[in-house]
This record gives structure tokens, sequence and C-alpha cells, in this order.
């Protein structure tokens, strides 16, 4: 188990070993790189990896006796899948588990960016019942949703504005026909039509080469007075946009659970009033945590076993 030695995720193995069942030697290693890993580590048959430990080609090529590899989130960007494959090692995800947790956190964190809700709490606990400090605050129902991405999470998170009057627009040109109807949704054929339209902007898209930096310099001249949420992956923002946007103060409101250091504290440009942040903490509740380690680990021992599973990408 490759978990970070900063910000970890699991601290015994407990859940893992029981699921992987007798006979399997289960080793936690808490590190930076695989590069820190120790020789034993290094001969694995199988690993489950968390996201703050990359595993680029050269990591790979290191696990000699590597036969698969579980990422214990949706997501695969600090997996080098191409070299995966030229090394014969099995990557599957798990893409099911937190659904609930970020779609909750996602809306929670839209609501409280439209309802001003830390500026309210600071406007109390500076001495002053006056509403009038908070600032003009809109009326939830009837905004315009746009979300960027329509998997899972975003189909989820839909439902939850669809349920409070919003109306809600999609931009996914990877997903095909008929999801606008099965939800009640409309869709955008490009994601400058959507930001326009939109008066939050929430993203749900996956970290590739292609979504790098969907949100850049020229994104943000679009979103102009609007509020832009991100629980999903902090490299799906340009950084130096970002900064720039809300220094010069474009943005009614900026929501960010995820960034692309997060390694780092962020930038002191981005501790502006009107950017809401929260500490990479939309998949966790105290159900989905054990949930997601034992759905890895059920993965893993599939993909050991057979060399195949529903999830293996």
């Amino acid at each position: 188990m490759l978990d970070s030695a900063r910000n970890s995720y699991v601290n015994t193995p407990d859940i893992e070993a029981q699921v992987l069942g007798a006979g399997v030697e289960v080793t936690l290693v808490h590190v930076d790189t695989v590069a820190d890993l120790p020789i034993t580590a290094l001969a694995c048959d199988g690993a489950i990896s968390w996201h703050l430990v990359p595993l680029p080609g050269d990591a790979l090529s290191r696990l000699s006796q590597c036969r698969a590899i579980v990422r214990a989130a949706v997501g695969v960007d600090n997996i080098d899948l191409t070299a995966a494959r030229l090394e014969g090692i099995a990557i599957a995800n798990v893409p099911d588990y937190g659904t609930d947790e970020v779609a909750d956190h996602t809306f929670a964190m839209a609501l409280a960016l439209i309802r001003r809700l830390p500026r309210a709490d600071a406007t109390v606990r500076g001495g002053s019942w006056d509403w009038r400090e908070v600032g003009p605050v809109p009326r939830l129902r009837g905004l315009t949703i746009g979300l960027v991405g329509l998997g899972r999470i975003g189909a989820a998170v839909a439902l939850r504005f669809k349920a409070f009057g919003c109306r809600v627009l999609f931009f996914d040109p990877a997903r095909d026909s008929g999801w606008e109807k099965s939800l009640g949704i409309e869709r955008r054929e490009s994601l400058q039509t959507l930001l326009q339209e939109a008066d939050l902007v929430s993203l749900h898209a996956p970290l590739t080469p292609r979504t790098q930096h969907i949100i850049g310099k020229a994104e943000f001249r679009w979103l102009q007075g609007k509020y832009l949420v991100n629980t999903a992956r902090g490299g799906l923002i340009d950084p130096a946009a970002l900064c720039e946007a809300v220094g010069a103060r474009q943005l009614a409101g900026v929501a960010l659970d995820v960034y692309t250091d997060e390694q780092q504290p962020p930038p002191a440009a981005l501790m502006a009033a009107e950017v809401l942040w929260s500490p990479h903490a939309a998949f966790y509740s105290e159900q989905a945590l054990p949930e997601l380690r034992r759905q890895a680990a059920a993965c893993l021992k599939t993909l050991l076993v057979s060399g195949q599973h529903r999830n293996r990408l």
C-alpha cells in the first residue's frame, strides 16, 4: 500500500488485510515517491495507490513483479497509464465510492458561496448583527448552474441543484446523447457557451492532458461576476490565471476543495475573503473512507486472481 508521508489516509492496513485474506502479506508504506520504497516493497505482486504518491513510468519499472495497481479513488492522474500497459500492470480504480459525499460537499460549498455564509459568520464574530454587512445575496431558485463533466458525481450534483429549483446545464463531449433527457437538464456543445450562460460553474471532469487547465485566463473572462466551485482536481484550473482573477475581483466567489499543489500552503493571493477552502475533504465521511478501502482491496484481490475486474481501465 503506497500512502503519502504527508496527509496520509491510512495508518494501519487492517481492513485491507482482512479483505485480501490469509496468506497475503500486506505492507503499508508512507512515502513521497517510489524512490523511497524499501527493496521488499518493490517486489510486491500488487499495490493500492493513494493519490499523493506519483507513479510515472520510471517508478512503475521499479515494481518488477507488480501485476496490478488499484487507485484508491476515482481519478488515476497520478499513474502513467501508458507506461503501466507497457509494463504489463493492470490498472483499476474505485469509481463508485463517495459519490454522495462529493455531491453533498459540492452543493454545500456552492450554497455557502451564494448565501455568503463565511461573510455572515465573520459579521457576527465581529460584533454586528446588521444583515446588510453580508452584502448582496441572490435567490438560489432560478439560478443557472453549469457543470463541466457529467459522470456519476456530476449527475448527482445536477439532481441536487434541480431539487432546489435551479436550471442545470452541462458540458461533456465524452458523454453520449440522452443523459440530458434522463436527468432533465440541458447540454451545451461548447465550454464557452456554458460559462457564459451559467451563474455558478462546478467542475466534475477527470484530469487528463485535454482537461489540464481547462479553466484558464480566457475562461475567467467569461466567469466575470460568477461563482466557481472545484471539488474534482486542482489541475483543471490554471493557478496563475486563478490568482489573477481573484486579485482583480473578477468572480463573485470561489470554492476550492482541491488545488494544483497540495503539498504546500496555497498562495497568499488565494486567501482572499471571496475564496472558500476545504482540505481535499469532499470525498470524506465516516462511512466513505472504510468503504473505499474495502472496495480497493477487493478489486486488487480480483485482479490478482483473475486479471479482470469491471473497474479495470
